[in-house]
């Protein structure tokens, strides 16, 4: 019984050579034979260049899948983006009157606390306006 999986010895692990295998020199690695150098220098510029080749010829034809799948991909935002318009006018909204609440109690927390104060506070802002109005000759109050 021949178990497929155990190798059989009477080939060598890469399959049975062609019977046109040689080696340029004869078999000896690392030989000094110059021509050899030349030629496997030439064959791995013949390689190089059909990679080349086959790069090139794998972008021409991806460049339309390619273009599609953009195509497609925008389409998916241009439809999340209509979909997602009515959601951020509502937090837009939200957020304008959690804002404007936020504004008016910070102005009564400063009124109220600017009228327990009484004459202890020499520094007076105006809460209908933004700007100080304070004398500018006065040095600033030290916090």
């Amino acid at each position: 019984m021949t178990d497929p999986t155990s190798p059989q010895h009477d080939q060598p692990v890469e399959g049975s050579r062609d019977e046109s295998y040689t080696r340029s020199d004869g078999g000896n690695i690392g030989g000094t034979n110059g021509s050899s150098e030349a030629g496997a220098a030439a064959k791995a510029s013949d390689v190089i260049e059909q990679i080349r080749v086959a790069v090139e010829d794998f972008a021409e034809k991806a460049a339309p899948v390619v273009r599609q799948f953009s195509v497609k991909a925008a389409d998916v935002v241009a439809t999340a983006a209509d979909k997602a318009v009515p959601l951020a006018h509502k937090a837009g909204d939200a957020a304008a009157d959690a804002s404007g609440k936020l504004a008016e109690k910070s102005r009564a927390w400063a009124a109220g606390t600017r009228a327990s104060m009484g004459d202890y506070s020499s520094d007076t802002f105006d809460t209908t306006k933004t700007t100080r109005t304070t004398d500018t000759t006065e040095t600033p109050p030290t916090i």
